[in-house]
């Protein structure tokens, strides 16, 4: 899925995007870290995000089962949006669902507070 969601995001933006490393790709002046989920339970996707990411890249790309669901959040969005989220994983970084019926985000151990995330649906003109 990762290659359709590059691809999307090439028609998007008109211009080539160049994959940089295995979740890493450049669009113009741009680096962006791309994740992809399946469907796992309904609507629901989980993601983790790693924070050493927080200073190497401009925005974070979440596909949510197809290429035509893909939240674009720039870095200091999604930083803000994570504050407080629990760590799980082998790495223990911040994990978050992303409910792509309602466009919500919520932060592993929020206590079920999610936060609207609608204006980043397939928001690729963030990316200069």
């Amino acid at each position: 899925m990762k290659a359709a969601v590059i691809q999307t995001l090439t028609n998007a933006k008109g211009t080539p995007v160049n994959q940089v490393a295995r979740s890493l790709a450049r669009v113009n002046n741009s680096i962006v870290n791309i994740r992809t989920a399946n469907q796992k339970a309904g609507s629901k996707y989980w993601f983790d995000v790693t924070p050493s990411f927080y200073s190497s890249v401009h925005f974070f790309i979440f596909a949510c089962g197809t290429p035509s669901t893909v939240y674009v959040f720039p870095t200091v969005d999604l930083k803000q949006l994570l504050v407080g989220a629990s760590l799980g994983g082998q790495k223990q970084v911040p994990n978050f669902t992303i409910f792509s019926n309602t466009n919500e985000l919520e932060p592993a151990g929020s206590g079920g507070i999610r936060k609207s995330i609608v204006q980043y649906l397939n928001a690729f003109a963030l990316i200069p």
